[in-house]
């Protein structure tokens, strides 16, 4: 029964992050209530607040949840041995980073994206996870690059690399999500054309570039 219990509980927190998300997506953050988003998931208004006790805790349980499906894309990366090719597996990496944009609307990310530049404690530990997921992504990358160095032509820093690689591809994501024309499948295209184009000129003959 308690199993049955605890099931239960997780579907209705399920439920209301999910609405939450839709909400947030069609109103913005500080027009959302949460007698709106209980609404749409189902419950009560009272209930909601047992599972978050502000719309706050609500939007960072939500990033909370994401973040940690980012950080999974890179705990089984695109290893360069696998493919023989280290261009295309830091190409290969971005771009599963990249599938997370798909899930949810644009609306929704940018929504979180504005929330993050306040000062209230959310926004404050919205950016600190945001900055978890950026360092664990440009160590992988600067990771990659140490351990294939007998790749390039040139010195290349891995750090400095890393950073301009991700930079890159943040660049590349932000564009996208306030582009409301372009799909993701071109925002891959683009994201893959321009790490490609970070590497050109700097690989030993014989390794694709």
């Amino acid at each position: 029964m308690a199993g049955l219990r605890e099931d239960k509980k997780r579907q209705t927190q399920l439920n209301i992050m999910e609405s939450a998300k839709n909400i947030f997506s069609q109103k913005g953050f500080e027009t959302a209530s949460m007698a709106e988003i209980a609404k749409d998931a189902g419950v009560g208004t009272g209930t909601i607040y047992n599972y978050f006790p502000s719309k706050g805790a609500l939007l960072l349980r939500i990033f909370t949840e994401e973040a940690e499906g980012m950080k999974g894309a890179l705990q089984d990366p695109f290893s360069s041995e696998e493919s023989g090719d280290l261009v295309e597996s830091v190409v290969g990496a971005m771009q599963g980073f990249a599938e997370f944009f798909q899930y949810y609307p644009k609306a929704f990310w940018r929504e979180l994206f504005h929330v993050m530049t306040g000062e209230v404690e959310e926004s404050i530990r919205l950016r600190q996870g945001l900055f978890g997921i950026d360092e664990e992504m440009m160590k992988w990358v600067m990771n990659l690059i140490e351990s294939h160095s007998d790749c390039f032509a040139v010195k290349i820093d891995p750090e400095e690399a890393a950073y301009a690689i991700y930079s890159a591809a943040m660049s590349d994501t932000m564009f996208y999500m306030y582009n409301e024309e372009m799909d993701h499948e071109a925002y891959k295209e683009q994201l893959a054309r321009h790490i490609r184009f970070l590497f050109e000129g700097k690989m030993k003959s014989g390794k694709k570039e």
